[in-house]
C-alpha cells in the first residue's frame, strides 16, 4: 500500500497520474480542505493531524509500503516524522518538493522564523499584506501597529474566527480562495494602500511569483519567509519523473 501524505494542489496532480499506475493508495491530509482538494478520487482520503505516534500504527493498520510525501514545504514537522517513521519500519520515502523560485524584487528583506518577521515589522507605518496562511495568525496578535495589518486567508469561518479570536478586526481580513493573479494582486494591492507584503517562498503552485511581480510594480517590499531546509531522500521536483521513481522500487 502506498500512503500519500497530501492536502496541496501538487498532490491532487500527482494522484491524478498516480491512479493510472495503481489504486493501492492511502491518503492522509490535515484538513477537511485538504480533502476537499482530492474529491471525485476512487481512494481512502483521511482527514486527520498524526502526530509521529499516529503515523506508526497508521502505516501498521494500513500495511503501508511506501511514503510519498507532498506536504507543503513548511509543514517540516509531518516531513521530518514521515522520513523517522519509514526508518523505524523499514518502508520506501519519497519527497515531491515544489522548485524554488530565484526570483526576488527590487525590494526585499529575508527572514527565516515568524518571530523575526515580527519584530521587523512592529516598526514599520505602513500598511502590510500578510499571506502566510491562518495558521501563523496568532504570532501577530500582539503587534502594537496590528490594524495597518491585512491578512489573506482562505473563506472557511474558522480561519474567519481565528483571525477575529487573534485581535484582528473584520475590515483587515481578506477572506478569498487563490490562486491570485498578478492583476488581481495588483488591485488588491492599491486598494489597501500596501506597502509591504510578507509571503513564503511557496514556488510557482503557491502564486510566489505572482505575488513578486504585483509587487515589484509597485514598489512594495516584499518580506519572505525563507523556505526550511530539510535533507529529504529520495526527492523530486516533477511528478513524472517521481512517479517513474516509485514504479522503479
Amino acid at each position: 500500500m502506498i500512503w500519500v501524505i497530501g492536502g496541496t494542489k501538487d498532490s491532487r496532480d500527482f494522484l491524478d497520474q498516480l491512479i493510472d499506475y495503481t489504486k493501492d493508495i492511502v491518503v492522509t491530509t490535515a484538513t477537511e480542505y485538504g480533502g476537499k482538494l482530492l474529491k471525485n478520487l476512487d481512494i481512502e482520503v483521511v482527514c486527520k493531524k498524526l502526530t509521529y505516534d499516529m503515523m506508526i500504527d497508521f502505516s501498521i493498520e494500513h500495511n503501508i509500503t511506501t511514503i510519498v510525501d507532498l506536504s507543503h514545504p513548511y509543514a517540516v514537522e509531518v516531513s521530518s516524522n514521515a522520513i523517522e517513521v519509514a526508518k523505524e519500519r523499514g518502508l520506501k520515502y519519497f519527497r515531491f518538493e515544489r522548485q524554488e523560485i530565484e526570483y526576488y524584487p527590487s525590494k526585499y528583506k529575508m527572514f527565516y522564523s515568524i518571530e523575526d518577521i515580527i519584530k521587523y515589522i512592529e516598526t514599520l507605518e505602513n500598511n502590510i499584506l500578510v499571506t502566510l496562511g491562518s495558521n501563523n495568525v496568532p504570532y501577530f496578535k500582539e503587534l502594537k501597529n496590528l490594524a495597518n495589518c491585512y491578512f489573506r486567508i482562505l473563506p472557511k469561518w474558522d480561519m474567519v474566527k481565528k483571525c477575529e479570536d487573534n485581535n484582528i478586526l473584520p475590515k483587515n481580513i481578506i477572506a478569498m480562495q487563490g490562486p491570485f493573479n498578478e492583476n488581481l494582486n495588483i488591485a488588491m494591492m492599491e486598494q489597501l494602500n500596501i506597502k509591504y507584503l510578507i509571503t513564503k517562498q511557496a514556488g510557482i503552485a503557491g502564486g510566489e511569483k505572482e505575488k513578486i511581480d504585483a509587487a515589484e510594480k509597485l514598489g512594495v517590499e516584499v518580506i519572505f519567509l525563507g523556505r526550511p531546509h530539510i535533507k529529504y531522500p529520495n526527492c523530486y521536483d516533477n511528478i513524472l519523473t517521481l512517479i517513474a521513481a516509485i514504479k522503479n522500487n
